[in-house]
């Protein structure tokens, strides 16, 4: 699967991003001209470099555009963010008992290493985990190596659950769907 990495500085320079509107005119003038080139892939990495704080209302506005109970228009993840920016993402994922992804790692072609945030129950979390060590499979081959106890069916719904939370890409193949994990290899970072 060919997957086109996109690197967007969201920061704009300040150390302070504070607001609904200026999330919203986040999306519009850097984000959303992004999402509309076509492009069968793609996932992007909001970059946070020079931002120390960032305000809830910032993350809702432009992690709320990006993660809709309808879809995800394109996985995202955050990178190079503070300890503050960090918290204050956290608070946000866990106020929308979502889960969120923190890029440590990546070239122009995939994110070799993420950080998992947020909310995410552990049959979804440990499906994640062996998707990383199977990618491209489909859900009964993953039920086949998971040794675990529960169908292909459940297989199913916790690989779409992750793939509606933009944690995981997925492809159509004949009838089946084969899944791929938006990064390599996740660390659990939920408690943190």
């Amino acid at each position: 699967m060919r997957i086109e990495i996109e690197l967007i500085d969201v920061s704009l320079g300040e150390r302070l991003l504070a607001g609904a509107s200026l999330g919203h005119r986040i999306h519009e003038q850097l984000i959303a001209p992004v999402i509309a080139r076509p492009v069968t892939q793609r996932i992007l990495i909001l970059s946070f470099r020079s931002a120390e704080y960032v305000t809830g209302s910032v993350f809702k506005a432009v992690w709320g555009k990006l993660h809709t109970e309808s879809g995800v228009p394109a996985p995202s993840l955050v990178a190079h963010v503070c300890n503050d920016v960090q918290s204050e993402f956290v608070i946000y994922l866990l106020s929308q008992r979502a889960a969120g992804l923190e890029a440590l790692e990546w070239n122009k072609n995939e994110v070799h290493t993420a950080r998992l945030h947020g909310h995410l129950e552990e049959p979804a979390f440990s499906a994640l985990a062996i998707l990383g060590k199977y990618p491209g499979s489909t859900p009964p081959q993953l039920h086949a190596e998971s040794g675990e106890q529960v169908s292909p069916t459940a297989w199913t719904n916790r690989l779409n659950e992750l793939y509606r939370q933009g944690l995981a890409l997925r492809q159509k193949s004949g009838r089946a769907w084969r899944f791929y994990p938006v990064a390599r290899e996740v660390i659990d970072g939920r408690s943190i």
